[in-house]
């Protein structure tokens, strides 16, 4: 009843299963490197187009300081013709900002952000003063009771950009348009 194991058929099948699990790992070890590969790029493209969002919204916010300071001796550009730019704003590289606690490569990437931006005045509206909530807001309950200010609106264009290489050909831009209002 016993029977004998034929041992010669099962010499080197041991090597082959190693060998086609050694195959698979590898492949799956290279396709692994390549979608970590593709996955840091996307991220890298993210984080850069941010970073010239950024830039973008760094000159919105220097615009509207101008705005601010220029406004305390009375509407800013109200002697420009409507739609005519009245202030440009530039910076060539974001090195002006104090980076002293941060890495050489986050201070070389800030370097290579730049910024523009525009102000224009649209045009003015008569505004019926007044402090209210909600819908209430500029409200006047008369015709002719009411205090008529002036409302001027400005138009804001903010374009940042992040220069990657100098071929221009990777760089990444935003473009961003604000409307601002001021009362006088």
């Amino acid at each position: 009843m016993n029977t004998p194991l034929n041992l010669g058929n099962r010499k080197g099948f041991i090597i082959v299963i190693s060998l086609t699990l050694m195959l698979v790992m590898t492949s799956m070890g290279i396709g692994l490197y390549y979608s970590t590969k593709q996955t840091t790029k996307l991220v890298g493209a993210s984080v850069t187009k941010l970073d010239s969002f950024y830039s973008a919204e760094t000159c919105l916010a220097e615009a509207r300081l101008w705005l601010k300071v220029q406004s305390a001796s009375g509407a800013p550009c109200k002697n420009a013709a409507a739609g005519t730019v009245c202030k440009s704003i530039t910076s060539e590289k974001m090195s002006k900002w104090q980076l002293v606690d941060e890495s050489q490569k986050f201070k070389n990437r800030t370097q290579n952000q730049s910024y523009s931006c525009t102000i224009a005045l649209l045009g003015t509206v008569a505004y019926e003063g007044g402090d209210g909530l909600g819908f209430d807001v500029g409200e006047g309950s008369g015709y002719s009771a009411a205090a008529t200010n002036t409302k001027y609106l400005y138009r804001i264009r903010s374009k940042g950009t992040l220069m990657v290489d100098n071929s221009g050909m990777n760089n990444f831009m935003s473009i961003i348009e604000v409307i601002d209002s001021m009362i006088f």
